[in-house]
């Protein structure tokens, strides 16, 4: 479901299934660890839909997991974060509200501000995933299935399950 590459290193590449597995290689391709137990430890049940993983833009061993169960009809938001190549992960949805989360990225130039797309909505935490708050403005309380920050404008670009927004502006298709 999810492939996200390390934008530091090309060797670097995490994948996350439909299942749990969550697997990192680190020579390319050629060798792949699966991570699945030790994420799992940090509170991740078994055949969990992993949606995204997102490779840190600031530091190679770092990589955020979104995960749901929703086959099992659990609403509680997963999202986890390892910062050692997948060998311990902790959990940082704490205080989101129930809901799947279906993106969590690391803003580009501040590695301790995430972003976190919901089954309700979008949201932001300005210390690593410890707190999270919503962003509201004109965003109505939809789906967020996926962000990107814009490398020049910083714009936040908004993927949601009704169609796509900028800074809270919905765009016709």
């Amino acid at each position: 479901l999810s492939i996200a590459p390390s934008p530091l290193d090309s060797n670097v590449i995490w994948v996350g299934t439909d299942d749990g597995n969550v697997q990192v290689t680190r020579d390319g391709g050629k060798t792949w660890t699966n991570v699945t137990p030790n994420i799992a430890a940090a509170g991740l049940g078994s055949d969990a839909w992993v949606s995204n993983i997102d490779a840190s833009p600031s530091d190679a061993g770092t990589a955020y997991v979104a995960a749901d169960h929703h086959q099992d009809d659990d609403y509680a938001p997963y999202a986890f974060v390892t910062t050692d190549f997948g060998a311990t992960w902790r959990r940082i949805s704490g205080d989101l509200p129930k809901g799947w989360v279906h993106v969590v990225r690391e803003d580009p130039k501040n590695k301790n501000l995430l972003y976190a797309g919901t089954e309700v909505g979008l949201f932001a935490s300005w210390d690593r995933g410890a707190h999270w708050f919503p962003i509201r403005g004109d965003l109505p309380p939809v789906p967020v299935r996926d962000l990107f920050v814009h490398p020049r404008d910083n714009d936040l670009v908004i993927g949601t399950h009704g169609g796509l927004a900028v800074a809270g502006r919905q765009l016709d298709a």
